[in-house]
């Protein structure tokens, strides 16, 4: 009972604070003397914030889905290429996600490659099934991975 009445006091006080029309509520005391009247005013000024919220989000939202479609018709029309999925948080191939500086590791196996004209991968990049269940310790041994119900530790 103590949780519900502090959360209730914050939903009023947050309430009060942040509504536009605390000016229609009705004052605390009248609480005592009218309480269904009181109770009725404070239900229909509540429904009022709840409106105006909704309605600014409806037009929060419409405000972002125009965007959308303005910025979707200059790709259009400057011939940009269209972003695929979710603004480019799609999945990507392993090698779309590697950074510059992890594709640059391979270059010495692929400029030996080059001269015969054909790209090679690198040893490195190569993963069998016994990388996949070892790893080196900072000593440098390998050791087993070890699994807890399928999860790794």
């Amino acid at each position: 009972s103590v949780l519900f009445s502090l959360a209730s006091i914050v939903f009023i006080e947050n309430f009060h604070r942040s509504t536009p029309f605390v000016d229609r509520l009705p004052p605390a005391r009248e609480f005592w003397s009218h309480p269904f009247k009181f109770v009725a005013t404070y239900g229909h000024v509540y429904k009022l914030h709840t409106d105006h919220v909704s309605a600014e989000t409806a037009e929060r939202r419409k405000r972002k889905v125009d965007d959308v479609q303005k910025r979707s018709r200059y790709r259009k029309a400057h011939g940009l290429e269209d972003e695929q999925g979710l603004g480019g948080w799609t999945a990507k191939t392993s090698h779309d996600s590697l950074g510059p500086a992890l594709v640059s590791q391979d270059l010495p196996d692929q400029i030996g490659a080059s001269s015969s004209g054909k790209v090679q991968p690198s040893k490195a990049s190569a993963v069998t099934d016994d990388d996949q269940s070892s790893y080196a310790d900072l000593e440098g041994k390998k050791r087993p991975i070890k699994k807890w119900l399928g999860i790794w530790e």
